[in-house]
């Protein structure tokens, strides 16, 4: 069960090592310990399980991760997408079968 102040993020090991790394090129933000502390665990850890963010932490390390390479764009998109959900396009709406009546033939010819 999620609770709604937490974010789980699914992120491979180069991933997780791209966002280490990005975090330590970028300045400081209120949380970057918090996030670093994070990261280190998941690193850490033998299996792969999704890494889980206070909400607050993951939408403050989105929008202060900067991608300089396809790992870290990656890592960020996921982090992102679980922060603010899929997008939505709006009015979009598949279209719809149309059923049509097959008109019956006589045998009366």
């Amino acid at each position: 069960m999620r609770h709604e102040g937490e974010v789980r993020v699914s992120w491979n090991r180069a991933e997780l090592t791209a966002i280490r790394e990005a975090i330590e090129v970028t300045p400081n933000f209120i949380g970057r310990l918090d996030a670093r502390e994070v990261l280190r665990l998941a690193l850490k850890s033998p299996r792969h399980k999704p890494v889980e963010f206070e909400r607050t932490l993951a939408e403050t390390l989105a929008n202060r991760i900067v991608p300089i390479d396809q790992q870290t764009a990656m890592a960020r998109a996921k982090l992102l997408m679980a922060v603010r959900g899929p997008k939505k396009r709006p009015g979009f709406q598949p279209p719809r079968p149309v059923l049509t009546a097959v008109p019956s033939v006589s045998a009366a010819a």
